[in-house]
């Protein structure tokens, strides 16, 4: 259940204009809810750590742990790792099954392609096929109207590049075939633990690293059915438009992207988009209000 972008948008300027205080473009409207939106995500990780050290009620709204967990639900996802077989870890799960890009390269009989990508490659990854057989010995060089790639020896077959999105935030359980969780283990257990042979990790009780977004995983025999759960990252709202004949700014609902919080955080997440306005228009008054309010709702919450 998201929270409408054009609702909070009109309800924002509605605020500021009343008093005619100011206006906030839509373009810093954007940029200012995608850092709300980030800020009031992450502390529902440390909320739901403050919760879940204090007493609860058994009532069935007021519950301060589901209500939390029941905001985070909206973001979590399980998703199949892909293993990479030249450096033997698994990589991050796709956001989706769709690549953001994807280029077909017939086979030039060199190491050498370039592919017409020239976009961020922030949260994205790679993934090259041979014949229909992934391939990960290259590297690559992001140019300013293309990406290059160069690969160690003459790949087999025409090529297809495609670029997948990643949106993993937080990674919560490793698991193997579909029902054995894979403890965590830290680099220096890691280490140990190969070289005790009585409690070597088996296919029954794997253990796995995870480091720089790469998922080791032990024993080795391990090169598939490895799924993962995680909490995504909400993706960035927008207040799509189209200018009109007199530089009107009208909405466009097929161009936006609408707020991923609970439907409950409407509120709190005018107030603190209020709060950037003040700074952006320069009317203190507007962020001091703003704030008491949310500190006053805060407070509420968590005493």
């Amino acid at each position: 259940m998201a929270i409408n972008v054009n609702t909070v948008y009109k309800t924002v300027l509605l605020i500021l204009n009343q008093q005619q205080r100011g206006y906030m473009t839509p373009d810093e409207f954007n940029k200012v809810g995608t850092q709300v939106q980030l800020n009031m995500f992450e502390n529902y990780m440390s909320d739901l750590n403050q919760q879940l050290r204090v007493p609860q009620n058994d009532s069935e709204y007021a519950n301060r742990v589901k209500n939390i967990d029941e905001k985070i639900d909206i973001f979590k996802k399980i998703g199949t790792a892909n293993y990479n077989t030249a450096s033997s870890y698994f990589t991050l799960p796709y956001a989706t099954s769709t690549p953001a890009f994807t280029q077909n390269i017939a086979n030039n009989g060199g190491v050498t392609y370039v592919t017409t990508y020239s976009g961020s490659l922030f949260d994205k990854q790679w993934k090259v096929t041979a014949n229909n057989v992934e391939v990960y010995d290259y590297t690559f060089t992001q140019g300013a109207t293309s990406t290059t790639f160069v690969f160690a020896s003459v790949p087999a077959g025409g090529l297809v590049f495609q670029l997948f999105d990643i949106d993993l935030y937080r990674l919560g359980s490793v698991i193997y075939n579909d029902s054995t969780y894979a403890q965590q283990m830290n680099r220096s257990e890691w280490y140990l633990i190969k070289k005790a042979p009585l409690v070597a990790p088996t296919t029954s009780q794997p253990v796995y690293l995870y480091e720089d977004e790469k998922i080791y995983v032990y024993p080795t025999s391990i090169t598939s059915a490895v799924q993962v759960s995680y909490i995504k990252k909400p993706l960035n709202p927008v207040w799509g438009y189209s200018s009109g004949a007199l530089g009107q700014f009208s909405y466009n609902e097929q161009t936006s992207t609408q707020f991923e919080l609970h439907a409950s955080e409407q509120t709190e997440l005018i107030l603190k988009i209020l709060m950037y306005a003040g700074v952006i228009i320069e009317d203190p008054s507007i962020i001091q209000v703003a704030a008491q309010k949310v500190q006053g709702d805060d407070m509420n919450e968590k005493s």
